[in-house]
């Protein structure tokens, strides 16, 4: 615990020293005389993406704008990166057989399973992509965060959710023909269909690291002060040992979380966006938050568990929350800001090695990675054939500003309005979004085989376990 607080306290003087003497640090603070327009964050904001720099960055940090893209980078429409046309990974697990695939065999279409009846429960973690209730439960949102709630709740759609809508996690029940996923935090909800162990806004730097050592700027619609990742883990065994497997031997619990799905949402994106700024500290935040989803694998692997999506992070840099204070010279070939999705896609290949390693470790575990970035990019190229008519623009928002989005007036506060049409936006508040947006998504996850491997070859995988376990 001395070494942990002495680390901490390490990373934050570091930050100072940076936030002080730091040439990116001058460069906030003085006023932009180019002819590329800017828009100046609030006092007391920091540029929620990372805020190029005169000189270059440490070693280890992101490349300035107008660098050649990195490996990995969003390529052009037709050619991302690990394609289901490239060779699987070192790692990648095998057919469901053991047999190495034939040749010029390709994966099964979803198509050709009916998911219904195929899992019982599904426990689910993640943030406000993926929490249906647990922040606002925990009273972890500012208070006009209500407004949004009350004018949106539906009796058929139970919880609060930052959407107009469904979340990838509803869609995902509603293939499963398993009741919508009630939050932890419910004292009153019946969980024998699975729990939803999300919670918006969640860092996986802790609690106390932002409230002692990063100044809090804006926190945005939530509580200053983030709820840990670790409140999940901790969530989950307490489940385990209060519900999910008590009153049975530990063999029978392995066995219920055997036959259970397990659903990784986003972890990370929260860290990245409250830290924006600070070049120094991006290796290590990759490590932290990546390190931060494998322990959470490992907790859940160790507890039986056989069945596993884990989502990689959505381009954050094609969000309005980062477009609108990154200079407009700081573009890729899609419109996003290149420096915030270098960060992302570091993430992101960072997660998949650490994936491949769990799975040569637990080899009777199928542990599939749900493409978010590839999703969102194949979305985002290709817009208008999804019916989407606004790539950028946020459907609910102060009607001003670039993108229809203003930092101080965020959805649901004073003087916000909703669009007439959310299913012809992509982005919902800026930030999360829209409930179209999520169903293609999910389209893609489960029938378009935008995970690796297939949601199809999970699916036929646990079939061939519950016709073994029949017989």
């Amino acid at each position: 615990m001395a070494d942990s607080k002495y680390f901490l306290r390490q990373i934050a003087f570091f930050i100072l020293l940076f936030s002080i003497f730091s040439p990116s640090s001058a460069h906030n603070k003085s006023t932009t005389t180019t002819t590329t327009t800017t828009t100046t964050p609030p006092s007391g904001c920091s540029c929620p993406c990372p805020c190029p720099s005169d000189s270059s960055p440490p070693s280890g940090s992101l490349p300035p704008p107008g660098s050649p893209p990195s490996s990995g980078s969003l390529p052009p429409s037709g050619s991302p990166p690990l394609s289901s046309g490239s060779p699987p990974p070192s790692g990648y697990p095998p057919l469901p057989s053991g047999s190495p695939p034939p040749s010029g065999y390709s994966p099964p279409s979803s198509s050709q399973f009916d998911f219904k009846s195929c899992f019982s429960r599904i426990f689910a973690f993640g943030d406000s992509y993926t929490d249906t209730g647990n922040a606002q439960l925990m009273g972890g949102f500012q208070p006009f965060i209500s407004q949004i709630f009350s004018q949106f709740s539906s009796g058929q759609l139970p919880g609060y959710r930052l959407c107009n809508g469904r979340l990838v996690i509803d869609f995902l029940c509603d293939a499963l023909s398993i009741p919508t996923l009630r939050p932890y935090a419910d004292s009153s909800a019946e969980f024998s269909k699975g729990v939803n162990f999300a919670i918006a806004g969640s860092t996986t730097l802790s609690t106390d690291f932002f409230s002692q050592f990063i100044s809090k700027g804006h926190s945005l619609m939530w509580n200053a002060n983030p709820e840990s990742c670790d409140t999940q883990i901790n969530w989950f065994n307490k489940y385990i040992a209060e519900k999910g497997c008590k009153g049975i031997n530990e063999e029978a619990c392995r066995g219920e979380m055997a036959n259970s799905l397990f659903w990784i949402g986003e972890m990370g994106g929260n860290d990245y966006a409250r830290l924006y700024g600070s070049h120094v500290l991006h290796k290590l935040l990759i490590t932290q938050a990546v390190g931060h989803v494998h322990k959470l694998l490992r907790v859940i692997l160790d507890k039986g568990a056989r069945f596993i999506v884990v989502q990689g992070l959505p381009p954050a840099g094609c969000l309005p929350l980062h477009l609108s204070f990154c200079p407009l010279k700081d573009r890729d070939q899609y419109g996003c800001s290149n420096i915030a999705n270098s960060l992302i896609m570091a993430h992101n290949e960072l997660l998949q090695a650490k994936l491949e390693e769990l799975r040569r470790k637990y080899s009777n575990a199928m542990i599939i990675y749900a493409d978010y970035w590839k999703a969102y990019q194949t979305i985002l190229t290709n817009y208008k054939s999804y019916q989407f008519e606004q790539p950028f623009d946020v459907c609910c928002g102060a009607g001003g500003g670039p993108f229809n989005f203003e930092l101080n007036s965020l959805c649901g506060s004073a003087g916000t309005s909703t669009c007439k049409d959310a299913n012809k936006y992509i982005n919902w508040d800026g930030i999360h979004l829209t409930e179209a947006m999520y169903k293609h998504v999910s389209d893609l996850f489960f029938h378009k085989d935008h995970c690796r491997p297939s949601f199809a070859e999970l699916i036929m995988k646990k079939k061939q376990m519950m016709m073994g376990s029949s017989t």
